[in-house]
């Protein structure tokens, strides 16, 4: 167990009290507050300052930020800093996750900031007066991005120097906050690892969701429904997309990202596990034929993509679907069409199969040579490897091996199967 004392930062938000944790050599400034929520569906203000914060206990039920540094870092001291995002399919995760290996990246000296945010119908139903492209879950972010920018460097970050780092949902918020109507200068370059989007939009499964809540689909109601309801309604709502995400920033458009640097990543065997049960029956192809254009893969398209897949994964076609279909067209959409410089990487395991999240526990782990690439990028280190570009070179590495080549246009195969033009 580390000793702790409490130390005190002074910034614009006010006089924020941590915990100094020696053993570790950290300090860490838990659950503040950087918005007020007049309401579940209300979008939030910037936070008011304050007298005195306490960040000395984790929150993590509120929507918050925690902030990780070296211990005794001075204000001015200028350390590059990572903004994560954490994924949950909208649906949990909170910014108060031991897991993302804060204490080694700050002893490595790297800053990092755990963002919350408003999850659920809360953080995604859309109304008739929300601007286009606007869910309340990016907002949230966007305004902890904004207090990033007015606070970190008091507590020795560099606020031009800024990364934002997101996995799953989270690195769809990543990117949906790199958007040009979005993006406002809070971060120089993004990571995004294996973004996951929903294949409709808000308004399309908005009759589903009327049914399921049995109220108006206005702000005034939503914000007066006793917040059991909601959550049943909810509840009801993703019964019918359980090979989706019920609800999410969409749609996906990468013409309109800012011109920032964007390094997209997904894991080769992501959703393996959904389809691991159906494929040791022998039920792979029939699932494609029962599931294909659910999911976004047309019947005009199925011949040439199941072909493909089989290429690929002879016994594991429902696991190439569900990971086709779910992260990696996405990959494949941000990297063809993004008008910025992006690299593309495909994580692989030396050892198996490489799935969705996989990767996660190596990232933050100090001394691997993953974290070791995550520490310099945020650095400001180029990623290391060709642009995507014209010739759709990709970095295929193992993540627990020595393995590390460039292929070219790994995801191809699945390109025509699942345009949407």
């Amino acid at each position: 167990m580390s000793q702790t004392e409490t130390v005190e930062v002074t910034c614009p938000a006010g006089t924020v009290r941590g915990a100094r944790h020696g053993e570790e050599g950290v300090d860490r400034f838990h659950s503040i507050p950087y918005s007020r929520i007049s309401a579940p569906f209300n979008d939030a203000l910037p936070a008011s300052p304050s007298t005195l914060i306490d960040a000395t206990t984790p929150r993590p039920d509120t929507t918050a930020l925690s902030v990780t540094t070296p211990a005794a870092t001075r204000p001015g001291a200028d350390l590059p800093v990572m903004v994560f995002i954490h994924g949950g399919r909208f649906e949990e995760g909170t910014h108060a996750d031991p897991r993302t290996g804060a204490a080694g990246f700050s002893r490595n000296g790297v800053i990092q900031v755990q963002v919350g945010y408003r999850l659920r119908l809360p953080g995604l139903a859309r109304f008739p007066d929300d601007a286009p492209s606007h869910f309340r879950a990016a907002h949230d972010c966007q305004l902890a991005l904004e207090w990033v920018q007015r606070n970190i460097e008091a507590f020795g970050g560099d606020p031009t120097n800024v990364t934002l780092v997101g996995q799953s949902a989270g690195a769809a918020l990543t990117l949906w906050l790199a958007r040009r109507d979005h993006f406002r200068g809070g971060f120089r370059r993004v990571l995004a690892l294996s973004p996951a989007f929903p294949r409709m939009t808000y308004e399309k499964r908005k009759p589903v969701l009327r049914a399921a809540l049995g109220k108006p689909l206005t702000r005034a109601a939503l914000n007066n429904a006793a917040a059991t309801r909601i959550e049943r309604g909810y509840r009801r709502l993703r019964t019918f997309y359980i090979t989706d995400m019920a609800l999410g920033p969409a749609p996906l458009e990468p013409e309109e990202l800012a011109e920032v640097d964007i390094v997209v990543t997904s894991t080769r065997e992501e959703m393996y596990a959904l389809g691991a049960g159906l494929d040791d029956r022998g039920f792979g192809e029939l699932t494609l034929r029962g599931l294909g254009a659910r999911m976004g893969l047309p019947l005009s398209r199925y011949r040439a993509y199941i072909d493909a897949a089989r290429s690929l994964s002879p016994r594991r076609l429902s696991s190439r679907f569900f990971s086709d279909s779910l992260i990696r067209r996405w990959v494949d959409a941000v990297s063809e069409r993004a008008p910025g410089p992006i690299w593309q990487a495909e994580l692989v395991s030396a050892y198996g199969p490489l799935r969705h999240s996989g990767e996660l526990e190596t990232l933050f782990t100090p001394g691997t040579r993953l974290n070791d690439w995550l520490l310099a990028y945020c650095g400001g280190a180029r990623p290391g490897w060709p642009e995507y570009g014209p010739k759709r070179q990709v970095l295929r590495a193992e993540i627990d091996g020595p393995g590390r080549d460039i292929v070219h246009d790994p995801l191809g195969y699945m390109r025509e199967a699942f345009r949407t033009a």
